[in-house]
């Protein structure tokens, strides 16, 4: 789905990320310029196999971007780095970028991601989403329409895409202030119904910092 990333270090544990394809600025003139929002919520995750569910989510550590001002819970065995520098916010990439704070799990099949970028005052949701879609790799197909949900409280929007690479992913957008907002999974797993419990689980412990 996007350029080669290199393994990189987390904390005091080195886990061995997988290489993916990082898309390196070609906009994605082949995507739908617009999803449309459904009306209906994003449903809620299984309580057998959600790896942050809400009744252990707060006895699990916490991950803070400094960067782009967010907390979540981390799941159990997961690593995490923050963004090194701020994004574009135009393109989304993948695992290994330094402009996405992420949360790889031990077997470096999914990777949780998310990053912020400054937007124009009063920008709507439904336009930044758009914003995200058009800068989803062309390599992706997406979802045709947009299920409404919450990110911190703030609305937001969910959509799923597929790629030929071999990836698949759940992209959430939300507006917070005068910033934009991608908080997405990223997966090799093949099993979209326990990608979207363990998105859903930390979508759930997101808390905004400033």
């Amino acid at each position: 789905m996007w350029g080669r990333a290199q393994k990189r270090a987390f904390g005091s544990a080195l886990i061995g990320m997988a290489t993916v394809a990082l898309m390196t600025g070609c906009t994605s003139s082949g995507n739908q310029a617009r999803t449309q929002a459904a009306s209906t919520q994003a449903p809620p995750p299984s309580s057998t196999t959600t790896q942050v569910s809400t009744t252990t989510a707060s006895t699990l550590p916490e991950f803070v971007s400094k960067l782009y001002g967010f907390a979540v819970r981390v799941p159990q065995g997961w690593s995490t780095y923050d963004a090194e520098a701020p994004w574009g916010g135009k393109y989304i990439v993948g695992p290994g970028s330094t402009h996405f704070a992420a949360l790889p799990d031990p077997g470096g099949t999914r990777t949780l991601m998310a990053a912020a970028a400054t937007i124009p005052a009063g920008m709507p949701l439904a336009d930044w989403q758009a914003a995200m879609v058009r800068g989803t790799p062309s390599v992706c197909s997406q979802s045709p329409s947009a299920e409404t949900t919450t990110l911190g409280g703030e609305p937001a929007l969910v959509w799923t895409v597929k790629c030929s690479d071999g990836f698949d992913g759940i992209q959430l957008a939300a507006v917070h202030g005068d910033r934009g907002y991608v908080f997405y999974l990223a997966s090799t797993a093949n099993d979209d119904a326990q990608d979207r419990q363990i998105f859903e689980g930390i979508r759930q412990t997101f808390r905004f910092t400033n």
